[in-house]
């Protein structure tokens, strides 16, 4: 396998954050962590986007939505090979941020009396459908909170391209999102045994039984984020930072991600 580079990446939101975990009665909910599929939109600016001038597209919709392999429907990894851990909200200590007061909290939304923006054909103002809320809460982060990721790639010059004060557009309501701090781009080395993660990983929720002891962080049909001890001796890659942190990536997991080693 060839060498495997990673990098700490810590981005304070500059404004309002929503990431919906719910949206029963109109009430939207937020997680504080972020999808890997996210953070690659997001801090790759979506470059690799494959449909040119189109916002949506409905016609692949329905069978991406089912497919295990949905990103790769509008995003050609191959075009930029790097990859991210889940994003996740943490305090001064790199633990799991609470919802709590002066942290997040709720706001009213009501658009009964506007022009609601549409990404169809629908001129402005027309009635919308009736599934469409006009009016509800909003449960938001707010500003000034830290979200870190480790993005990971074969290839240097991928992780290289980040700086700090940079300037990304996340979240539901495209919230900007600005690097404050970054790791040096280091060296993964590769070892066999059981692997404690200890970051916060993304894989299919069928990957459970790969555990024998897991926390779990968000779970869905689609994805299960967890951080374990492995149930078996395996290949793993590990990577040691300069603040004394650490994380492992199992050869499972690497297998599941849009990167090739062999490119």
């Amino acid at each position: 396998m060839k060498t495997l580079y990673a990098r700490a990446i810590w981005l304070r939101n500059c404004g309002r954050f929503t990431h919906i975990s719910s949206d029963f009665g109109s009430q939207y909910h937020t997680h504080t962590f972020v999808t890997s599929e996210a953070l690659y939109a997001s801090l790759t600016r979506g470059v690799t986007w494959r449909h040119q001038g189109r916002f949506v597209d409905l016609e692949t919709d329905a069978k991406k939505s089912t497919s295990p392999d949905y990103f790769l429907w509008d995003y050609d990894i191959t075009q930029k090979p790097i990859w991210f851990t889940p994003g996740v909200f943490v305090d001064e200590c790199m633990r799991q941020l609470a919802k709590q007061d002066k942290i997040a909290d709720t706001h009213d939304f009501n658009v009964i009396s506007e022009g609601y923006p549409s990404t169809s054909s629908t001129p402005l103002g027309s009635p919308r459908d009736f599934w469409v809320p006009t009016f509800g809460k909003i449960e938001t982060i707010l500003p000034g909170y830290t979200l870190v990721a480790y993005g990971f790639s074969y290839s240097l010059g991928e992780l290289n391209m980040f700086s700090r004060n940079q300037i990304f557009l996340l979240g539901k309501k495209r919230t900007m999102f600005q690097i404050t701090e970054l790791s040096d781009v280091i060296e993964g080395s590769h070892k066999k045994g059981y692997c404690d993660t200890e970051w916060w990983i993304e894989v299919p929720p069928v990957f459970g039984d790969k555990f024998q002891r897991f926390e779990v962080l968000g779970a869905t049909m689609r994805y299960l984020i967890l951080r374990g001890m492995t149930k078996d001796s395996l290949d793993y890659v590990e990577f040691n930072f300069s603040d004394g942190r650490t994380i492992r990536l199992p050869y499972f997991y690497l297998k599941t991600v849009p990167l090739n080693d062999r490119a």
